[in-house]
């Protein structure tokens, strides 16, 4: 395996090991794609005091990341930047090193809120409740466009689904319910989300030129950087809002007694009971009620900061992205999807719009839900990883404690495994089957693979999660909404990383720019009533 760069010396620029990303097309993922052309699919490299190895193709990183590597690169390298000055020892599950907190918190948020089961039995109440909120507001803003005499809008559509996002969090972690068009709701949200948003651009393990450098230099810088003090300044930020959440929820918990929640039945207290029953189905407050194994504070203050800072801005940039390309590209793909919705529901668009949440029965929708993800690729480099134990490549051992990163904007790109990967194409993700009547039917294949959620022992735990989340955003604005793609002027590129505002950061937040949609003849929405799960 060839050793790509040697340490570079620690003059005229220690703001980066490697050079800034300007324009999209420096970004760090193309940089260590192009690059494998000449060195190879995988290939190390020294950044810093650090060894690195790059996968960069579909085939490696199966090899790497999973089959017999599976158990030795399951951790997360304890970074500078990130872990020691941002966390300040409390990470969110995805960013754990392997250990017994990792392996607690991951088992329990598994099981109590990320589950399939939860998601069937009463997540998707909370989401399908979220969503129609969302497009209630969306209604809102929309107006007669006079030149077409029909009902357009035209949004960025980020922001609301930001707030979706939000609001499906908020309920399970604290029992908390959002709202966005109260005034102090809206500042809070929009300050968890600019905190959030910011955390990510930080955090890049390819750009922290900190984080690979012997432990003295790092104490120099520290005594200068202004970065570390804006790095400093978002611990404070995200502790303030993450203790009023946990405040919240054990406010009712102590009160849970009270007789001012048992026996008086005016208005007031009728509001505040409602409150205690919708958080006493919340993660914090089943675990205040040793509702649990053996966690303890560690593990469930990763798991509260895992549930609002995980998807915040992962799910909305893939729905907007999928928008995007459906609207502007291939508006066709988005009534074929209207189509295969109906066909489940005789046709009864009201019915189909109410009852979509519940079983994810379009399998054309999946599909759209299944390119976005790989066609973005949102996190393009993904998070690295640390080997806890040597690992084989081909003829080559990877020792312990070794960096790895997997190129996902690469793997997802490859050609060898998706054939003309820059094609938008979710019939890739279909395959036929017949069923026991006899009659050809089109079902995901499940057998092929994208890395937009990771892979292997560390993949993300919340991937049905935010599956389910896309399926219910893409299939209620498809039964409200068609495309109106000849109102847009000027249409923004389809290639995700040339939308990417900030090349640098480890997610792609692409640029503001508007989509048109136009409204269909039926009135659809209407939020359904939850019901609390039975605890």
């Amino acid at each position: 395996m060839p050793l790509v760069h040697k340490p570079i010396p620690l003059i005229n620029g220690l703001d980066f090991m490697i050079p800034k990303a300007i324009d999209w097309q420096d970004s760090p993922a193309l940089k260590f794609w192009h690059m494998a052309s000449t060195y190879g699919d995988v290939y190390q490299m020294k950044i810093g005091t650090k060894l690195v190895v790059v996968a960069n193709s579909a085939d490696s990183i199966q090899k790497l990341w999973c089959e017999k590597n599976v158990k030795g690169n399951n951790s997360r390298p304890i970074t500078y930047s990130f872990h020691k000055i941002l966390s300040k020892g409390i990470y969110t599950i995805g960013t754990t090193p392997m250990g017994e907190t990792y392996k607690k918190a991951r088992k329990h948020v598994s099981e109590k809120v990320l589950s399939e089961k939860r998601n069937k039995d009463f997540n998707y109440v909370i989401m399908d409740r979220a969503c129609d909120e969302m497009i209630e507001r969306i209604k809102d803003k929309q107006g007669r466009n006079t030149n077409y005499d029909k009902i357009i809008i035209s949004s960025d559509f980020l922001k609301e689904a930001q707030y979706f996002h939000l609001q499906v969090a908020l309920w399970l972690t604290y029992g908390y319910e959002f709202n966005p068009d109260d005034i102090a709701h809206r500042y809070l949200g929009d300050q968890i989300i600019e905190c959030e948003n910011k955390i990510t651009k930080v955090r890049s393990h390819v750009q922290n030129a900190q984080d690979y450098l012997p432990s003295f230099l790092k104490f120099v810088i520290a005594q200068f950087s202004k970065r570390n003090l804006e790095i400093q300044k978002l611990y404070s930020i995200r502790q303030k809002y993450l203790k009023e959440f946990h405040d919240y929820v054990v406010g009712f918990h102590r009160k849970i007694n009270d007789e001012e929640y048992v026996e008086d039945s005016s208005t007031l207290k009728k509001n505040k009971a409602k409150k205690l029953e919708l958080v006493k189905t919340s993660l914090l407050y089943k675990f205040l009620e040793k509702d649990h194994a053996d966690i303890g504070s560690i593990e469930i203050t990763s798991e509260c900061l895992t549930m609002i800072s995980a998807g915040l801005d992962n799910t909305p940039l893939n729905f907007k992205f999928g928008l995007h390309m459906l609207v502007n590209y291939h508006p066709d793909f988005w009534e074929e999807a209207y189509n295969d919705i109906l066909q489940h529901y005789d046709d009864d668009s009201k019915r189909a719009y109410k009852e979509c949440s519940i079983e994810m029965k379009s399998e054309y929708v999946k599909a759209i839900v299944e390119e976005t993800l790989r066609h973005f690729s949102v996190l393009p480099m993904s998070l690295p990883r640390e080997a806890t134990c040597d690992l084989v490549y081909r003829e080559s051992i990877i020792p312990k404690g070794t960096i790895l990163f997997l190129n996902c904007y690469a793997g997802n790109h490859d050609s060898r495994r998706f054939p003309k990967p820059n094609k938008f194409a979710p019939s890739r993700w279909l395959k036929p089957t017949t069923d026991h009547d006899g009659k050809t039917n089109k079902v995901i294949d499940k057998s092929l693979k994208h890395f937009a959620f990771g892979v292997g022992s560390r993949k993300c735990l919340g991937g049905n999660f935010a599956t389910r989340e896309l399926y219910i955003l893409f299939a209620k604005m498809i039964l409200t909404y068609k495309p109106a793609p000849q109102l847009a002027k000027d249409i923004p590129p389809d290639i995700s990383l040339a939308l990417n505002m900030f090349p640098e950061s480890l997610a792609i937040e692409t640029y503001p720019f508007e989509i048109q949609l136009e409204e269909r003849t039926m009135n659809l929405s209407g939020v359904n009533v939850i019901s609390p799960p039975s605890n």
